[in-house]
């Protein structure tokens, strides 16, 4: 199960797990009833699923190498205004404290005011340079002056957006740039997630159906990382490039992964409840979610998923 919370550990510290959940004893998950017990969601106060700090830390961590190195390609520079849009639970600051440096500034802001608070804490921890400032606020109507940025960062939010929302947040991205500012959106394509040797008929049941609830609450889903830059030039602004990273683990994987995986399973098996999926197929997450292990375990274990990075540049 996943347990714990660390206050003196900010977010995406190496040395030590982040603030969050920690990587304990897989053998069991706490949600062991999600038939009885409410979804496991891993929510914000927002409501928005996947998204407490916890979770996304565990997520993080298991995709630091791919993650660091898709935020550096990304060309920011020492002494840069940057603004993190939808921060989370803030595991994207470090790296940001250490490409802008002493010289720049990072605004943070999200919708959920524990993740807000959270990032406070860390900011207070870390000193004074370069000046860090987080808020509550909505990439749908960002609480700055116009032309405030050289960089606008945004991971993992668009998802949560129907696509009158995202031609918002890209408007007001834009707004909040400077001439030749850049816009850097990441998010995910899970119609590549890969979780072996789980039985390939039942996961790919079960995506169809959770792809197409996307659809059906109208919102662009975990699989729009690779539509972005058609929905940008869409949104009237063209992209200067985009890439893709395959984030692979192969047995055996580390502890942060084996969390990370045991708590996606945990939270597959939730939902599956209320999915419509044969018995045998619900039957299935259900022992997955209770017995992670029985995938984590396999001398051929892999988790693969794939993200994607967009980034165009103000004129």
């Amino acid at each position: 199960m996943v347990l714990g919370l660390d206050e003196a550990v900010g977010p995406g510290q190496r040395e030590s797990f982040p603030l969050g959940k920690q990587p304990t004893n897989l053998g069991q998950n706490p949600r062991s009833a999600p038939e009885t017990e409410p979804l496991a969601t891993n929510s914000t106060s927002t409501g928005h699923e996947a998204s407490d700090p916890g979770w996304l830390d565990l997520h993080f961590e298991s995709s630091r190498p791919e993650y660091e190195q898709a935020l550096r390609e990304i060309g920011i520079q020492p002494g840069w205004a940057v603004l993190d849009a939808g921060c989370g639970g803030g595991s994207f600051l470090p790296v940001l404290r250490d490409l802008v440096g002493p010289g720049g500034t990072i605004d943070v802001i999200d919708l959920a005011p524990e993740n807000i608070a959270r990032v406070k804490g860390w900011i207070l921890g870390v000193g004074q340079e370069p000046t860090i400032r987080a808020q509550t606020g909505n990439v749908l109507e960002l609480p700055f002056i116009d032309a405030s940025f050289d960089c606008v960062w945004s991971a993992n939010v668009m998802q949560y957006l129907t696509p009158s929302e995202f031609a918002q947040a890209v408007r007001e991205a834009c707004r909040v740039l400077k001439p030749g500012g850049t816009l850097a959106i990441k998010d995910f394509d899970s119609t590549l997630l890969h979780i072996l040797p789980i039985d390939r008929g039942v996961l790919s049941r079960f995506m169809t159906i959770r792809l197409q609830a996307f659809r059906d609450k109208g919102v662009l889903g975990t699989d729009c990382g690779s539509t972005l830059p058609a929905r940008l030039r869409d949104a009237g602004v063209t992209p200067l490039w985009r890439k893709s990273w395959l984030v692979e683990r192969w047995a055996p994987v580390s502890s942060f992964t084996r969390a990370y995986v045991a708590d996606l399973l945990a939270y597959f098996a939730s939902v599956s409840t209320t999915y419509d999926l044969s018995q045998a197929d619900r039957s299935y997450w259900q022992r997955l979610g209770q017995n992670p292990c029985e995938l984590l375990d396999q001398p051929d274990f892999c988790y693969r998923e794939l993200f994607v990075l967009t980034v165009c540049r103000m004129t």
